[in-house]
């Protein structure tokens, strides 16, 4: 017997949309459904297509439940359809979006075939939808948060999904992170923070979807919410002040609290400058950008300062631009990964020896290395001869035999077969790989941060 899924639908003013929200509800898979519409005020007659629907759900054959109540506010909706569930597992969908039809019966199998995993989420495409246009974008896969690592810490940062209508779980699973008993209702804009935080940080295991299940509209009005400055702030403001909300109340030590907090505060002024650098087509640029991208820059490269040591102390400007995206991705595998990019040790007589220097890779890669540390001494290639020359350098077949034990390979060409025939003939000795120079090139564009900045808040981890 399938399990009884409870979704909940907050409704306010969709009256265009909810119907065929409701239409792709009905064509579900799964029979077991526990749909509660919560009309938070409705004054545009979406209160009338929940009542016509409301007979052709229970055609269906599912449970339905209404509620209505005075315009309070999103979080204080999806409050009033949490209390009200009654099944094995819960989802939360917006009422003008839409499912695929196997959005529940994909996700509520996996559950029921597997007791060991608490929750499910899976991916969605968005499609813009104006002048009456649908066009489809790309996919948002939810497959990086299958090792199940760090989500919380990740979500924060915005390195995965953050939107809660991915997502599936068992209520024993949302009962034991005290999610309802911590809910909060004083948000109008956005709740999202109130289901990462005690999901990510339950410990319970999360199965990923790669087929895109949820379909998210984003219509015209929507792309004009963050028109203006007062717009985002107010926005990000509410969705910090949720996130702290719920880490307050999780089962953390200070220790681990205070580093969240710090986490917080990165991850709100990463969404302050992606919306007045405009990094997203499909929304409208802040119309009153000048008067604040000097104070929110300057405010970026406070912050920075303050997390991390030595201070980077970045010129504002960096932030300006598209380029900060970069440098917040390093900052980010500085306090996610910290070990990832760790140069190895370069003793007295050490030689950086680059393999694989007449093919394509080296000509774009080697430049960049010119005084740094990687600078290759030596020059190898399979294909060289006794003229084969490299900027200047003399080019000379591999010899593995010369190796001596601090030197440090640098292999080039990106092939497996070639990393496993150049590490096997290296006889333990270090080897660098195509990655791992692209990350290095990469975190050498900005000198200011150094190989010995860290974060300050460290992980339990």
């Amino acid at each position: 017997m399938q399990s009884k899924v409870s979704m909940v639908v907050p409704c306010y003013n969709k009256v265009k949309d909810i119907g065929a929200m409701l239409e792709s509800v009905i064509a579900q898979v799964w029979d077991n459904l526990e749909v509660i519409l919560v009309n938070d005020g409705s004054n545009d007659g979406t209160r009338v297509v929940i009542s016509e629907y409301e007979p052709k759900l229970r055609a269906r054959g599912y449970e339905v439940v209404v509620v209505d109540q005075a315009n309070a506010g999103c979080c204080a909706a999806v409050y009033a359809g949490l209390i009200k569930m009654t099944g094995d597992y819960f989802c939360l969908v917006d009422c003008d979006d839409n499912l695929e039809p196997e959005y529940v019966s994909m996700m509520a199998g996996w559950l029921d075939e597997h007791e060991d995993y608490e929750w499910t989420a899976c991916s969605y495409r968005p499609y813009v939808v104006k002048d009456g246009k649908v066009e489809p974008q790309a996919v948002t896969s939810a497959a990086p948060m299958s090792d199940n690592k760090q989500l919380l810490e990740r979500h924060i940062l915005r390195k995965i999904i953050t939107t809660s209508w991915v997502y599936m779980a068992r209520i024993s699973y949302v009962k034991s992170c005290r999610l309802i008993e911590n809910f909060c209702t004083e948000r109008r804009k956005t709740y999202e923070p109130l289901f990462a935080v005690p999901f990510m940080l339950g410990g319970g295991k999360l199965k990923c979807f790669e087929e895109p299940l949820y379909r998210f509209n984003r219509f015209a009005s929507d792309m004009y919410s963050f028109d203006s400055y007062d717009k985002v702030d107010k926005y990000y403001t509410d969705y910090s002040y949720l996130y702290n909300w719920s880490i307050e109340r999780a089962d953390l030590n200070r220790e681990e609290k205070d580093r969240l907090f710090a986490l917080v505060k990165l991850g709100k002024i990463k969404d302050y400058l992606y919306h007045l650098n405009d990094m997203d087509s499909g929304v409208q640029a802040v119309s009153n950008r000048e008067p604040f991208i000097d104070e929110v820059a300057g405010n970026a490269t406070e912050l920075i300062d303050e997390l991390f040591s030595p201070k980077p102390q970045f010129h504002p400007d960096v932030f300006k631009s598209s380029v900060y995206m970069d440098l917040m991705d390093i900052l980010d595998e500085l306090i996610l990964d910290s070990d990832k990019l760790t140069i190895p040790q370069l003793n007295q007589g050490s030689r950086v020896i680059a393999y694989g220097v007449l093919g394509k890779v080296a000509s774009s890669i080697l430049p960049q290395l010119a005084g740094t540390v990687l600078e290759p001494q030596l020059y190898w290639d399979m294909g060289a001869d006794t003229d084969s020359k490299f900027l200047g350098n003399s080019v000379t077949k591999p010899k593995f035999e010369e190796l001596e034990k601090d030197d440090i390979i640098m292999i080039l060409p990106k092939s497996a077969e070639i990393l496993h025939f150049v590490r096997e003939r290296s006889h333990g000795n270090k080897t660098i790989d195509l990655e791992f120079l692209r990350e290095f090139l990469f975190r050498n564009r900005f000198p200011e941060i150094t190989p010995e900045c860290t974060f300050n808040y460290s992980s339990s981890q």
